[in-house]
């Protein structure tokens, strides 16, 4: 695998990156129900003081002299603040990066599937999870990796990612969830432009699985699932 990391080409790459995330309507405060409503805002300031993200936020403004930026926003800087305990596809906690994928349809079959490990691990009884999906520009150089495919063992991506060099600024592959959709491992923040808000979507667990996937368009549309993984580009029909 070595080899194959040593002789992969770097590649300059602009593209827009979709994720989806957890969709509160309206958002609710983490100490909601816990305190008392007027002593909320006091409980928030106290753990600033504490909270990582912010802190690594403070750092990057005044080392970097930076106004305000694309790779300050909550959405781009939490997942380099917030290390992943279990890591990310090539790489372990100890070095943090931001998964995307380069469609829609990608990205659904990945948070899906990501969705249906976590509530199988926990048992969860049937329910509704709202999702919102993030579209993220990113304009950058990275290493290619796509022509290792989408069958690699976990051990044999993680052994890749061990000789990535730390001045790439993500890596390119192909997403084990749907073998025919291009992914990038963001590796530096620099590279993300300001996510914006996408479509809303319900994923429906039954408790063991999920049954239906919900879009809240302008057509209101359901699927299966099971089609996301399909070469076939099933958000445009």
């Amino acid at each position: 695998m070595r080899n194959e990391v040593a002789d992969a080409r770097q590649v300059r790459r602009e593209l827009t990156g979709y994720r989806l995330i957890p969709s509160r309507f309206p958002p609710i405060s983490i100490y909601a129900g816990l305190v008392a409503n007027d002593r909320i805002d006091s409980l928030v300031e106290i753990e600033n003081l504490t909270n990582p993200r912010l802190k690594a936020a403070q750092r990057l403004t005044s080392v970097e002299d930076l106004e305000p930026s694309n790779r300050l926003q909550n959405w781009n800087h939490a997942p380099f603040a917030y290390s992943n305990p279990e890591g990310s596809l090539f790489f372990g906690a100890d070095r943090p990066c931001l998964e995307l994928a380069s469609d829609k349809q990608t990205a659904l079959a990945i948070s899906v599937a990501r969705r249906q490990r976590f509530l199988s691990r926990t048992d969860e009884p049937a329910v509704g999870l709202d999702m919102r999906m993030l579209a993220t520009p990113i304009c950058g150089t990275f290493l290619d990796l796509r022509h290792l495919g989408a069958g690699l063992t976990h051990d044999e991506r993680r052994a890749i990612g061990m000789t990535v060099p730390t001045s790439t600024q993500g890596v390119l592959y192909t997403a084990p969830e749907r073998p025919s959709g291009e992914c990038v491992a963001v590796l530096d923040g620099g590279v993300l432009g300001r996510s914006l808000q996408a479509n809303h979507y319900r994923f429906l667990w039954d408790g063991q699985k999920m049954i239906s996937l919900y879009a809240f368009d302008n057509e209101g549309r359901a699927f299966s699932p099971d089609m996301l993984s399909s070469d076939e580009d099933i958000l445009a029909a």
